[in-house]
């Protein structure tokens, strides 16, 4: 399945690699299976959502999985692409995992990914990769998806999330942290005839992070 990565990842060490993936929407889908194409073996998948009809235009999934949990839906497309995977669900946010589930799943070769729609989840990601000591990579979409703000930190050796993102005072970022299953506001929503947020803009973004 993945000989044509062979020279330009390192299979091997993908196979064994851990991931967990915090948001299954249309950023965590995407990493998802972007990871799995990579070889990556073992996933945690964190959602508490629903796919639903009006999902379908951005996310990985299709119409057979409308109804269904997305993190149910993320693991069979994962074992579609590698049927050796080892994926775990975890149909809840990522605050209500117990303690016992991150001592078995994160340590220095795990990497934490941040897909979550709001910024508190990835705070909370933060203390768990600082606890840890496991990588942690943040994807988050601006207004609209017109733009997005990618982070990344190796404990121990970089400044962590809640250092730049962890007060309410910062002024250069545009995310929103409304813990919505869209990329605006509710003021503005009012203002809107569309879902903002097109797959192209998300992919764009979620590319880079990936």
């Amino acid at each position: 399945v993945f000989s044509r990565n062979t020279g330009i990842l390192e299979t091997s060490a993908l196979l064994n690699a851990k991931t967990v993936i915090s948001g299954c929407g249309s950023v965590g889908s995407q990493v998802a299976l972007d990871l799995a194409r990579s070889g990556v073996g073992h996933f945690l998948l964190i959602d508490n959502d629903q796919l639903a009809y009006h999902n379908l235009c951005r996310h990985q999934c299709g119409i057979s999985d409308v109804g269904r949990l997305k993190v149910d839906a993320v693991r069979d497309r994962i074992l579609e692409i590698n049927p050796s995977a080892t994926v775990h669900v975890a149909p809840t946010i990522i605050e209500r995992i117990a303690k016992e589930v991150w001592e078995d799943w994160l340590d220095g070769d795990t990497v934490i990914v941040g897909c979550a729609d709001n910024r508190e989840a990835d705070i909370y990601a933060n203390r768990l990769s600082q606890l840890f000591l496991a990588p942690f990579v943040s994807i988050g979409l601006w207004e609209r998806a017109f733009a997005g703000e990618l982070f990344w930190s190796i404990p121990g050796q970089t400044p962590c999330y809640n250092c730049v993102f962890g007060t309410k005072s910062n002024s250069f970022s545009f995310r929103s942290s409304q813990n919505r299953r869209i990329y605006t506001t509710e003021e503005d929503l009012s203002k809107l005839t569309f879902e903002p947020g097109i797959a192209v803009d998300i992919a764009f973004v979620t590319n880079i992070g990936t």
